[in-house]
């Protein structure tokens, strides 16, 4: 019985969402407006994902900037949940549904296309000068003036401006 009742606290629903959906929703609602200024304050930059699409049309490409429509189809998805008081309130309604589905899946993959900040990742375009190994990592600056570090996993940073990194262990 206890699982029973595990597996229905799990996949709970809220109005005509699941659990996961509404957390989204609530993040992207509160997020979206920050991420349409950032989108359309950061103008032509490139998506960190590279988009594949095959031209199979005669007309001339559209000449706005990939994070202008972005921002623009976010804030059509708040414009029409406007109408509701709160969260609770637009995922009891099918159209509400609707457009918290989409508001969520559009400010994730915006801000997974776009990021504010820089973030720390692993380097799999070269190996440790130490180890000869794709164990390198790279971590931005914490505030201006401060040094770019790359660093090998297997053993102990390095602070260098440049991209080169050195390990130190054996």
């Amino acid at each position: 019985m206890e699982t029973t009742e595990r597996a229905s606290l799990e996949h709970e629903t809220f109005g005509c969402l699941t659990e996961h959906e509404l957390a989204r929703f609530k993040w992207a609602w509160a997020a979206a407006a920050g991420i349409i200024i950032w989108l359309k304050a950061a103008g032509e930059i490139r998506a960190q994902a590279e988009d594949v699409r095959v031209n199979s049309s005669t007309d001339p490409a559209t000449p706005l900037a990939a994070t202008w429509l972005a921002a623009d189809e976010i804030q059509s998805h708040l414009t029409a949940l406007n109408r509701f008081r709160d969260e609770h309130e637009a995922a009891n309604d099918k159209i509400g549904q609707y457009h918290a589905i989409e508001i969520g899946r559009l400010v994730a993959a915006a801000d997974r296309n776009w990021p504010q900040e820089d973030k720390p990742r692993k380097i799999t375009v070269m190996t440790c000068g130490g180890c000869n190994k794709l164990t390198l990592a790279y971590r931005p600056p914490r505030y201006p003036g401060d040094r770019i570090i790359n660093s090998c996993i297997a053993g102990t940073s390095s602070r260098q401006h440049s991209t080169r990194s050195q390990c130190t262990s054996s």
